[in-house]
């Protein structure tokens, strides 16, 4: 028995050596590449029809190389750590491939006849004309391993003939904006200049009917990174509001946004241009001296955005902006070139860069004045209690419809009206020939808009539109406050019994504010005004911004006025 015992203690000895042998042992994974290819299948040859542009046209499949193993039967690989590609070119040396992103795990794909419509055009294939495009897998398992690559799968292709040298782009509720962006070589690539109020919300619009927007996830989706399946988001610009030059690359799927805050005009012409979103267009006025012709240069420096700086302001690049003139044309440089104006007359000229055509900007100088007119920022309300001392008015939220809005108090006898001008005694009236809530320019006293109650009313007018409204079916009676150390729990505030509209709340500054403030009405998300960097509250919108005055370890106290819209932060 003795004997037995000490065997058996001999021998589990000499495993726990062996043991320790294996522990600086080298564990590999698959084949000495790293990744295993797979065999790719496909549906056959097709002829492309627009009429049937969403119908199935290709089914693409492959086997799984998802699942690892390795040379030590005890360890496993974690499933899907190999990352593949889909390769499509209109040559088979794949030189410059289109490639589409497999999601881990997945060993088909299915393409309708208008994406592959797409991906033949951008392939180079030649419309109506059947041609051959070859198909590959490309697999890699990490960074510093060669890529393995599928057998080629070759088909014929006849594509449809379509315009794929204009981008359309499209409004959030995906409306015609009525601007576009070129691609010039129909490759895909489109770009331009667009005016763009903050945080825009857009789609783009290509000739084969895909709309592009960005990558939607849970996290917060992806800016700058494009993707046009059906749970992606619309794209969203920056915080600023004005010029921004647009580079959307469907190929390489991401876009990035150049903003250009001013441009500088110098030369035999010289000062700072002002631009207009609405006719995408920079101005410049002057006094001629005499007709004939002027040397100039246009410059400034831009802010550049993309899928790496995402919206942060902080992380956008600084980029030199220039225009120069090639072939002919004017295009964008980081080095401006002299340009050559033809002046019509001496006396008032307007000097006008005209970007609205992205596939031919404009430089010329015109006779008198073509300076945008500046939107007023405000809109009187006189009469909302019995007094007209212009000391109550809305405030622009909206420019491209003129949309005004802010908390009004109303205890009046006689009805209100709008008034555009300071002292001006204009007067916007109910429009008397509807029942609906119109307005008319009319300055009989006659058709005073009706008050909503008695009470504190969040009050909207578009003279855009023409129209007015009110935020809600009832006065404001709570109003709570979220966002600060980017935590959202309603923090409670105060009414100032002196001064309808003026709350006040006590506030801890222990980390960033990243998106801004919301100020809640009523105790409900769908009603609030949010917080800008320069001190202003406006009506269902908020800046990717701490609030003015913000900073880490002090104890503020946070006072809004809804009817001024404006908010302080007091220590």
């Amino acid at each position: 028995m003795k004997t037995t015992k000490y065997i058996l203690a001999s021998l589990l000895a000499a495993m726990a050596l062996t043991a320790c042998d294996k522990d600086g042992d080298i564990i590999t994974v698959g084949t000495a590449a790293g990744a295993q290819s797979v065999e790719l299948t496909g549906s056959g040859d097709v002829v492309l029809d627009k009429d049937n542009a969403t119908g199935l046209a290709l089914t693409l499949n492959w086997t799984d190389n998802s699942r690892l193993s390795t040379n030590d039967e005890r360890v496993q690989a974690p499933v899907g750590t190999v990352v593949n590609t889909l390769q499509i070119s209109g040559t088979n040396t794949f030189e410059s491939p289109i490639e589409v992103v497999i999601e881990k795990g997945e060993t088909s794909k299915q393409f309708t006849a208008q994406e592959l419509n797409s991906i033949a055009g951008r392939a180079g294939l030649e419309s109506n004309v059947a041609s051959p495009l070859y198909i590959r897998v490309r697999s890699v398992l990490s960074g510093n391993t060669d890529a393995q690559y599928s057998n080629v799968y070759q088909m014929l292709v006849t594509p449809y003939s379509i315009d794929m040298s204009v981008g359309f782009v499209l409004n959030a509720d995906r409306s015609d904006s009525g601007c576009t962006l070129a691609s010039p070589n129909s490759d895909g690539i489109y770009s331009g200049f667009m005016g763009a109020s903050g945080w825009y919300n857009w789609w783009l619009l290509e000739g084969n009917g895909i709309v592009w927007g960005n990558v939607g996830d849970d996290g917060g989706g992806k800016p700058f990174v494009l993707s046009s399946n059906d749970a992606h988001w619309n794209f969203w610009f920056p915080g600023q509001a004005g010029c921004y030059y647009v580079v959307v690359n469907t190929i390489r799927q991401e876009w990035s946004a150049l903003y250009i805050p001013s441009l500088t005009v110098s030369g035999d012409i010289t000062g700072e241009m002002t631009y207009d979103r609405k006719t995408n267009k920079w101005t410049l006025a002057y006094n001629a001296a005499t007709a004939g012709t002027a040397t100039i240069q246009i410059s400034g420096t831009g802010s550049q955005y993309n899928s790496q700086t995402g919206t942060d302001d902080a992380s956008a690049v600084s980029t030199p902006v220039s225009l120069a003139l090639e072939d002919g044309q004017l295009v964008l440089s980081p080095t401006p070139s002299d340009l050559t104006v033809n002046i019509p007359a001496a006396g008032e000229v307007s000097l006008s860069l005209d970007l609205s055509n992205p596939k031919q900007w404009t430089c010329e100088a015109v006779e008198g004045s073509d300076t945008p007119v500046e939107v007023q920022k405000i809109l009187y309300v006189l009469g909302n209690d019995d007094t007209w001392n212009y000391d109550q008015y809305l405030t622009l939220y909206d420019e491209d419809n003129l949309c005004y809005a802010a908390a009004v108090n109303f205890n009046c006898s006689w009805g209100y009206y709008f008034s555009k001008e300071y002292q001006g005694w204009d007067h916007i009236n109910q429009d008397p020939n509807t029942t609906e809530r119109k307005l008319i320019a009319d300055s009989s006293d006659d058709n005073n808009i009706q008050a909503p109650g008695k009470g504190l009313y969040v009050t909207i007018a578009s003279l855009g539109w023409m129209s007015y409204w009110y935020g809600m079916d009832e006065p404001i009676s709570s109003v709570s406050c979220a966002g600060f150390n980017d935590q959202w729990d309603m923090i409670a505030m105060t009414p100032n019994a002196e001064h309808p509209g003026v709350y006040t709340a006590q506030v801890t500054a222990t980390a960033d504010t990243p998106w801004g403030v919301q100020v809640l009405l009523n105790g409900s998300w769908d009603y609030w005004f949010g917080t800008y960097s320069d001190g202003s509250l406006l009506w269902t919108k908020r800046e990717n911004a701490a609030p003015k005055g913000w900073e880490v370890g002090k104890t503020y106290t946070f006072t809004v006025d809804l009817c001024k819209c404006t908010y302080t932060l007091t220590e």
